[in-house]
């Protein structure tokens, strides 16, 4: 049973470091404030500061704009 401890370790840290990177990679569609704010909240809470990112960042970035003309019948 001691296996199961460096396995969620190392699952802890992968989800740290990739919220930290998608918080970098993303730096152009959010303030300095906001980025701040999220890297701090991830220091400080690594586990439950990651976890909340990806819940509040759910929808995986920016959305395409939509065609209004697609789909309608000409």
């Amino acid at each position: 049973m001691t296996w199961i401890w460096p396995i969620l370790a190392m699952a802890v840290v992968a989800m740290w470091a990739w919220a930290i990177i998608d918080i970098i990679r993303k730096r152009h569609t959010r303030s300095g404030g906001k980025i701040a704010a999220w890297i701090i909240i991830i220091l400080v809470f690594p586990v439950i500061g990651a976890i909340a990112y990806f819940v509040v960042n759910a929808s995986g970035g920016e959305a395409a704009p939509r065609d209004p003309t697609m789909g309608q019948i000409p």
